[in-house]
């Protein structure tokens, strides 16, 4: 399981965040590994005393190794095979049989399980959690692979592995199993603490285990080191993005991106209704269009330096929302799958070079109904057929896919949703400044 981390972490997602060298680690460390038989037949304290030592030992060449690419700006990785959290779980879930009866883990008090304070505790600790009866039968399988291996002529081969005596105390007692797990579960000072479902296969547990440590990391090189900026700004027609997104991206001194989609149709072919079927003439193909824009968007994004911060309008997250409106009825869910997968390919991509936030503009119908005759020009960009009815269906459809697609791509910390029916300069600054200080705080 180790490896399989270690080794998915080295060859995909470090290389895209430029994170550095990934380590393997295990308590007790390979320095140490010489002397670890003779603590173990010595048994009692002095074995539990070898392998409280060894969580120290791992501190100081963590440490060391660390001090030695101190030149490095990138950030290492450790991934360590138990530590001190499995030595505090495994030596109060064994009963010692000259002791008192087990008590309940759930009456223990916090501060047995609280990590020490000259220890370093780890950013993220991974608990693999497995029912009784899986543990058993991989306890009995190991047993018997180790008997294969090793059997010097004796008919029956041990219940458990000849190597690890904790295989042996495991399969006698089913309850030892289940009081170290909820040792593990009552650990104080990781960071972060993640269940991972351990019956399933080998690899189903890995990828498990490396989209929850991908997501950690990705919250560690945010802090370590702040990576710009995308601002998203999305919203239905008249919601305000683009003045908005202009005097924002001034306030910050960023770059503006305006919509793709109004910067490459063609508005002097625009028809009314014609945003329905693909670019607004009513000629083009909705899957061509929604091709085209996609492609587009995505050469925006490569072409802005990576240092970059900038407001970008509508976005992926809202053509999307588009492609799905003029997809709405035609009950093709491998388009809709197809569509999505290549909106959540391009996000995914961008999210390797800058923080993605998203201001959702909420408008409603009879607001977008004013803006259009307050603005002639808002009409002229989207015209319409039936304006009523049309500005009822685009707030109603585009608000509520607009926040699906953003609870699912991007994360919630990530996310602000304003309400922006007000009309008016002093409105419009308020929503900027609120926008800027939402922004700063995610810095």
């Amino acid at each position: 399981m180790v490896r399989r981390l270690a080794n998915e972490l080295s060859s995909t997602t470090t290389k895209s965040i430029g994170i550095g060298q990934v380590h393997i680690c295990a308590t007790p460390t390979a320095s140490i590994s010489n002397v670890r038989p003779v603590f173990d037949k010595a048994g009692g304290s002095i074995a539990r005393a070898f392998y409280m030592c060894s969580n120290y030992i791992l501190q100081y060449e963590i440490r060391k190794a660390c001090k030695q690419r101190c030149n490095d700006e990138k950030i290492s990785i450790f991934i360590v095979d138990r530590w001190y959290s499995s030595t505090c779980a495994y030596t109060i879930g064994y009963k010692n049989t000259n002791g008192p009866p087990k008590e309940s883990i759930d009456l223990l008090p916090d501060s047995l399980f609280k990590w020490p304070r000259d220890l370093s505790p780890p950013d993220l600790m991974l608990i693999l959690d497995v029912d009784d009866d899986v543990r058993i039968k991989r306890v009995s399988d190991r047993a018997d692979r180790s008997s294969t291996t090793q059997n010097t002529g004796i008919e029956d081969p041990p219940k458990a592995s000849r190597n690890n005596p904790w295989d042996e105390r495991l399969s006698n007692d089913i309850e030892l199993g289940q009081r170290i797990i909820s040792a593990h579960h009552r650990s104080i000072g990781p960071l972060c603490i993640k269940k991972v479902d351990a019956n399933k296969t080998p690899d189903e547990v890995a990828r498990n285990a490396l989209d929850i440590t991908t997501t950690q990391l990705m919250d560690k090189v945010r802090a370590s080191f702040p990576m710009p900026m995308t601002v998203v700004l999305t919203g239905s027609h008249c919601s305000g993005k683009t003045s908005l997104g202009k005097i924002l991206a001034g306030y910050l001194g960023w770059r503006f991106d305006p919509e793709i989609g109004d910067i490459k149709r063609d508005k002097d072919s625009l028809v009314a209704g014609g945003h329905l079927s693909g670019d607004g003439s009513g000629s083009k193909d909705g899957d061509d269009w929604d091709t085209f824009v996609n492609e587009k968007e995505c050469e925006r994004d490569s072409s802005c330096p990576t240092s970059c911060n900038r407001v970008v309008e509508t976005w992926h997250i809202g053509n999307l929302a588009w492609a799905l409106l003029r997809l709405n009825g035609s009950q093709s869910d491998e388009k809709e799958t197809m569509l999505k997968a290549r909106a959540h390919q391009a996000i995914q991509k961008e999210m390797k070079h800058r923080n993605v936030v998203c201001v959702h503009f909420q408008t409603s119908a009879e607001t977008t109904i004013r803006r259009r005759q307050n603005q002639p020009n808002n009409a002229l960009r989207l015209p319409m057929k039936d304006e009523k009815e049309e500005c009822v269906n685009l707030c109603t459809f585009l608000d509520q896919q607009v926040v699906d697609l953003l609870n699912e791509h991007i994360q919630k910390k990530f996310i602000l949703v304003l309400n922006n029916d007000e009309d008016g300069e002093e409105a419009m600054g308020q929503k900027v400044r609120e926008i800027a200080s939402y922004v700063d705080n995610l810095k």
